[in-house]
């Protein structure tokens, strides 16, 4: 296993990543591009250059202080591989105030799910419309996930993992990728959890 350096409260939650939470089970393609939104660390980064050693990722990662670290773990661990890391927040650009996590790092948000602080740090967010064309998308972003969602064309993705923070998203966004298959996934909590989603025709 990897080794990524990371404040203590964030190792369990980085272990969950490199033991294949959002694995993409039966997605053949050997050279993706990969959006991370929401790329923390680097955990979900270092795992997919590992599964798909010829992709390249975009990481989008507001928080400076998990970015400092996303930037050190991809040069230790895949110095060699392509990867483009952008200190930017993806989602509403009209929201440009970062919640900081209760409890880690990980927590961070455009809004509160019940586990960020008053505490915010300004950053600047993108517009979906500005990421580039991909296969895969990744997001974690403590409740933006939905949002992002209906700002794109979903359809132009081959595949799509994600964290969904509260039941009623889920359910939204089962029916946003109707043209999509889950094929992989846990509820964490209560209205909490992990899905990937297969386009369709790849099946």
């Amino acid at each position: 296993m990897a080794y990524i350096e990371c404040p203590l409260a964030m190792i369990p939650h980085v272990k969950q990543v490199l033991a294949n939470e959002y694995d993409l089970p039966n997605y053949r393609k050997v050279d993706p591009i990969i959006l991370d939104i929401g790329a923390n660390v680097g955990a979900f980064a270092i795992w997919a250059l590992m599964k798909w050693p010829k992709a390249t990722v975009y990481c989008y990662e507001p928080n400076p202080d998990n970015f400092a670290y996303l930037e050190k773990n991809l040069k230790n661990i895949h110095p060699d591989k392509t990867y483009h890391l952008f200190n930017k927040a993806v989602g509403d650009p009209y929201k440009t105030k970062l919640y900081l996590g209760k409890h880690n790092c990980g927590e961070c948000s455009l809004y509160d799910v019940g586990e960020q602080q008053e505490s915010y740090i300004d950053i600047i967010t993108l517009h979906p419309s500005e990421l580039p064309v991909a296969n895969v998308l990744k997001m974690d972003t403590e409740g933006s996930e939905l949002d992002i969602l209906t700002r794109l064309d979903v359809n132009a993705y081959d595949a799509i993992t994600l964290e969904f923070h509260s039941e009623s998203d889920r359910r939204q966004i089962d029916k946003l990728l109707d043209k999509f298959t889950a094929i992989h996934g846990f509820v964490r909590t209560s209205g909490r959890g992990v899905l990937s989603y297969i386009d369709n025709g790849l099946l």
